[in-house]
């Protein structure tokens, strides 16, 4: 007999504590908070890699990216060719929509895939409606997706999804999108998917996979006006920190520009510490927090018509739900917007909600390590389904009950791994650069990660046993 169905909803580039249900006052989330209180809440979860294409592919198949390999962001371009060895995951790869496949449920995918896998079994995934992202509509030769060619067929004009190249927003980092709410991309993601489930026949095994809150910021009316910017509170930063952080790093910051993925640095502005201080004026950083904010209300919006057809179509207490995201967004923090490189906690975590009535324990928060390598292994779990390929992710069902003691061999650390790599522990996070430069933070006295203590002798014996523990 088939396990429970499963609905895989993600979001992409969303910073984990932008929810009502983890303490952020001005979010509005009321369908993700309800997943909250009707499920398990994961506070220390985390992407094995801040870049959409290797973390995506790391759900996929449950694997770090060191073991399926792939390490780099998909070329949407058909103007350009692959370089040598981008080859996406390999062809003879078990992602676990495969799986589901095999043992008789429908398998989709509608929204962002942003990945690929060689050959032709395509993740295993039966239909697909694809928006992959608004990134790719500038300046890429990409071929049409099922959204773009949507937008033509309603007569939008081509200038619409050219969001990068708006009016004013390379100095603004925000806009408001011409689109009416109906067209918006993450408003047709849900569309597609609902028309989906409204028919679909059996159990199915669907992602429904969501652009934003990713840039261009551009939320559509009435989400371009819900929050006053002046209401939203400045982010966690310290003047006197940059001076601690790689060099290199702080010049992103300051060279940081609000305009197409390929130039999204600025060689030519001037880089160095003042320069990044001064980088977003405060009220540009609460204009664009206040965007960013929307956002995160529309998705939250379209999970809600999504969670109303599963009580509608009596589904609710058969369908597994997760939420997740594929990696955060500096949002301000530690003076940064984006996601370039520095592991510190506002990029690595992501937001992880769990709920299946019957079977998770409801309105449970959660404290263990966990990573989006864990939800391959969790579906198939409550699924009765076995994994093909090895996998580096456990499942989570052991927590998924308040009364479920932590199983003893749970990681007791997580690292973390793309230009920098780190360590992270209940206590502390350890960061390393290529280049040798370290960074030691304690996570208890200081959770936004502002003060460097890798100098201070006090430190000398945890940097020396997280260096060893990374290596």
């Amino acid at each position: 007999m088939p396990g429970p169905n499963i609905l895989l909803i993600t979001t992409d580039q969303h910073n984990a504590d932008i929810l009502g249900c983890a303490g952020d006052p001005t979010a509005r989330t009321p369908h993700l908070d309800r997943l909250a209180r009707e499920g398990v809440r994961f506070r220390e979860a985390y992407t094995p890699h801040s870049v959409c294409t290797p973390a995506r592919t790391s759900i996929f198949t449950g694997q770090t990216a060191d073991h399926h390999g792939v390490t780099y962001n998909i070329n949407l371009r058909e103007d350009r060719a692959d370089p040598p060895g981008w080859t996406g995951l390999a062809a003879d790869a078990m992602p676990f929509p495969e799986i589901f496949r095999r043992a008789g449920y429908h398998t989709s995918l509608f929204g962002k895939l942003h990945t690929k896998q060689a050959g032709t079994r395509n993740f295993g995934l039966e239909t697909t409606r694809l928006a992959e992202g608004k990134g790719q509509f500038v300046e890429f030769g990409a071929a049409p997706d099922d959204y773009r060619r949507y937008l033509h067929q309603k007569g939008h004009p081509d200038s619409v999804w050219r969001t990068w190249e708006a009016d004013g927003y390379a100095e603004d980092a925000w806009t408001r999108s011409e689109l009416p709410l109906e067209d918006y991309i993450d408003t047709w993601t849900a569309t597609e998917a609902l028309r989906h489930l409204e028919t679909v026949d059996g159990p199915f095994c669907c992602w429904v996979s969501f652009s934003g809150p990713h840039p261009p910021w551009d939320p559509p009316a009435p989400y371009d006006a819900l929050f006053d910017p002046e209401s939203i509170p400045l982010p966690p930063r310290r003047e006197g920190e940059l001076e601690e952080k790689h060099p290199d790093w702080v010049d992103c910051i300051a060279q940081t520009i609000a305009s197409t993925p390929p130039r999204s640095r600025d060689p030519e502005r001037e880089g160095g510490h003042a320069a990044a201080y001064a980088r977003f004026p405060d009220r540009q950083i609460r204009e664009m927090l206040a965007a960013y904010y929307g956002q995160i209300a529309l998705i939250d919006a379209q999970v809600g018509r999504l969670l109303e057809l599963l009580d509608r179509r009596g589904l609710a207490d058969s369908t597994l739900v997760v939420f997740t995201a594929d990696h955060g967004d500096y949002l301000g923090r530690n003076w940064a917007f984006y996601k370039y490189g520095a592991q510190y906690a506002s990029l690595s975590r992501v937001p992880l909600l769990v709920r299946c009535p019957g079977t998770v324990e409801a309105g449970v928060v959660r404290d263990e390590f966990v990573s989006l390598v864990d939800i391959a292994p969790t579906l198939l779990e409550a699924a009765a389904l076995q994994p093909v390929d090895p996998m580096d992710g456990l499942s989570l069902a052991p927590l998924l009950e308040t009364a479920s003691p932590v199983p003893p061999d749970w990681r007791e650390h997580i690292v973390l791994n793309a230009r920098s790599q780190c360590v992270v522990t209940p206590e502390w996070k350890y960061l390393r650069w290529p280049e040798g430069m370290e960074e030691l933070y304690d996570r208890r006295e200081d959770p936004c990660e502002l003060r460097n203590l890798t100098d201070d002798p006090r430190t000398a014996s945890v940097r020396e046993k997280l260096s060893a523990l990374l290596d």
